[in-house]
C-alpha cells in the first residue's frame, strides 16, 4: 500500500493515481506519434528512392541503346533522365537533411555528376563525328552507371531496413506500453482495495461483530486520509457502545436483583425465624436449662446466621459493579451460588441438578460467570411449563484444553428460526413487559470475553441445551 509522508485526502490520492495513468497514456501517445511521423517521412523518402531507382534504370537503358544504335534520340533521352535523377537526389537530400542516408545521397549525387560530365564529353565527340569511340571514357561511363544502380539499390534497401527497424521499435514500444497500462490497471484496483475496500471490509466485519454483541475495536490503517479518520471514529463509536452496553448490563443486573428480591426475602425469612426461635428458647430456659442445651441453641443461631450471611453476600457480590478480571475460580462454587440466588424463582415442580467435578478450576470472572448461569437458569425455568428438570453438568474436552458446560432444560424447545436469533440483543419471545431480550445477549458477550464459545441445541418438544466451552488455561489479565 502506498503511504504518503504527509496527510493527503482520499480524493487527492485518487486524482494522483488517475493523473499518473493519464500521463502514461499521453506519453505513450506522444512517443507513438513521433515514431509514426518518422515512419511517414521514411515512406516519402523510400517512395522517392524507388522513383530515383527507376530513373537510374532508365538512364542505363538509354545509355545502352545509345551505345548499341548510336542514335541522338537515345542520347537526348539519357540526358533528360539524367537531369531528372540529379534533381531527385537534390530533392531527397534537402527533404532528408536529418536522415541517416545522407552519405548515400551525397555519394549518389557525386556519381551522377561524374556520369553527367562523362556523358557530356562523349556527346560532344559524337556530334562532331557521329561515331562513338570506344575507350577509357566509355568504360568510365559504364562504371559510373553500374555504381549509380548499386547506390540507388542500396539507398532503397537502406530506407526499407530503416522503416522495418522503426516499425519493430514501435511494435516493442506498444507492447511495453500495453504491459505498463495493464500493470497500472492492476495496481490501481489493488491500491483502491488497500485504501478503500480493505477499510470498508474491516468496518463491515466489525459491524457484524457488533450485531452479535461483540464490541471489538478495529486496527486503524495508517492511510493518512478519510478512511483512517473513519476507522478512528468507528473505534470511538465502539468504545461508546461498549460503555453503553456496560450500563445496560448493570441495568439488567439491577432488574434481576429486583426480580430476585422477593425470593431472597423468603430465603432470609427461614434462617431469621430459626435464629429468632433459638434465641427465644435460649432466653426462656437460660436459668433452668443445662449448658449443653444452651450451647446447642447458640450453635443453631450461628449456623442460621452464616446461612443468612451467605445469601446476603451472594446478592451483594452479584450486584457489585467491578472491572472484568480473570482468576482461577472453582466452577462448582460459582454454579452453586447462582442456583442459591435463583432458587426462590424455581418452582417446586422443577428439579435443578448440578453434576460438576468438585476440583474443576477455570480462569473466570466469578461475578460475570455467576450472571451467565443465573440468566440460563431463569430462562430454563420460564421455558418449562409444569414438572420438569434443569440439568447442569461439565466435562473436560478430550484434548484437555477446554471445559464444556451443559445447561439442559426439559422445556418445549424452540424452532430453528428462533434458535438462530436467541443471542441477538433485544430479541425475546416473551410477552411485552416480561423481558428485555438482553439476558442471552449479555451471556454471549460474557462468554466471548472469556475467550469461549456458547451454542444452543434445541428442537420443538425436545427441550433446549446451552453448551458453553471455556479454555482451561488463559493469560490472567484485565481486559
Amino acid at each position: 500500500m502506498i503511504k504518503f509522508p504527509f496527510s493527503i485526502s482520499l480524493g487527492q490520492k485518487i486524482l494522483i493515481i488517475i493523473g499518473c495513468y493519464v500521463f502514461g497514456l499521453l506519453s505513450m501517445f506522444v512517443i507513438s506519434q513521433k515514431d509514426l511521423k518518422t515512419v511517414s517521412e521514411k515512406l516519402e523518402v523510400i517512395e522517392l528512392a524507388y522513383g530515383l531507382n527507376n530513373v537510374v534504370l532508365e538512364i542505363r537503358r538509354y545509355e545502352k541503346n545509345f551505345f548499341l544504335y548510336e542514335t541522338t534520340e537515345a542520347l537526348e533521352s539519357n540526358k533528360h533522365h539524367l537531369k531528372d535523377g540529379i534533381a531527385s537526389v537534390e530533392h531527397m537530400e534537402a527533404s532528408g537533411a536529418k536522415l541517416k542516408a545522407q552519405p548515400l545521397f551525397r555519394q549518389l549525387k557525386q556519381t551522377l555528376e561524374k556520369y553527367q560530365e562523362a556523358m557530356a564529353e562523349l556527346s560532344r565527340g559524337f556530334y562532331e563525328t557521329y561515331v562513338i569511340e570506344q575507350g577509357e571514357l566509355t568504360d568510365n561511363i559504364r562504371a559510373y552507371g553500374q555504381e549509380m544502380v548499386e547506390l540507388s539499390d542500396k539507398l532503397v534497401g537502406f530506407e526499407h531496413s530503416q522503416i522495418q527497424s522503426i516499425l519493430g521499435e514501435l511494435s516493442r514500444q506498444l507492447v511495453i506500453w500495453s504491459l505498463v497500462a495493464l500493470l497500472i490497471g492492476i495496481i490501481i484496483p489493488i491500491l483502491m482495495s488497500f485504501n478503500v475496500l480493505r477499510p470498508l471490509q474491516i468496518i463491515k466485519e466489525a459491524t457484524r461483530s457488533i450485531a452479535k454483541g461483540e464490541f471489538k475495536k478495529v486496527s486503524v490503517l495508517n492511510t493518512r486520509d478519510e478512511m483512517q479518520q473513519v476507522l478512528e471514529a468507528f473505534n470511538t463509536m465502539v468504545g461508546e457502545l461498549e460503555r453503553r452496553q456496560d450500563q445496560l448490563v448493570q441495568s439488567q443486573k439491577l432488574s434481576s436483583i429486583g426480580t430476585l428480591s422477593a425470593g431472597i426475602a423468603h430465603q432470609l425469612n427461614n434462617p431469621l425465624n430459626n435464629i429468632y426461635t433459638s434465641c427465644q428458647i435460649a432466653r426462656s430456659d437460660f436459668d433452668t436449662s443445662d449448658p449443653d442445651f444452651i450451647k446447642q441453641m447458640l450453635k443453631n443461631i450461628d449456623q442460621e446466621t452464616s446461612r443468612a450471611r451467605g445469601i446476603v453476600l451472594s446478592l451483594l457480590e452479584f450486584a457489585r459493579e467491578k472491572e472484568f478480571t480473570l482468576r482461577m475460580e472453582n466452577l462448582k462454587d460459582i454454579i452453586n451460588r447462582a442456583v442459591q440466588l435463583v432458587r426462590s424463582q424455581v418452582p417446586a415442580s422443577i428439579k435443578v441438578s448440578v453434576e460438576v467435578p468438585r476440583k474443576l478450576n477455570l480462569p473466570m470472572d466469578s461475578q460475570r460467570m455467576q450472571e451467565v448461569f443465573l440468566n440460563l437458569i431463569i430462562n430454563a425455568c420460564q421455558a418449562i411449563h409444569g414438572p420438569g428438570s434443569i440439568d447442569i453438568s461439565a466435562r473436560i474436552s478430550p484434548d484437555g484444553k477446554n471445559t464444556v458446560i451443559s445447561v439442559h432444560d426439559s422445556g418445549d424447545g424452540v424452532s430453528k428460526e428462533i434458535r438462530d436469533r436467541l443471542f441477538d440483543p433485544f430479541f425475546t419471545t416473551k410477552d411485552e413487559g416480561m423481558g428485555t431480550g438482553l439476558g442471552l445477549s449479555i451471556t454471549y458477550g460474557i462468554i466471548q470475553k472469556h475467550n469461549g464459545e456458547i451454542t444452543v441445541e434445541s428442537a420443538r418438544g425436545e427441550g433446549t441445551t446451552f453448551l458453553i466451552t471455556l479454555p482451561m488455561h488463559t493469560e490472567m489479565s484485565r481486559e
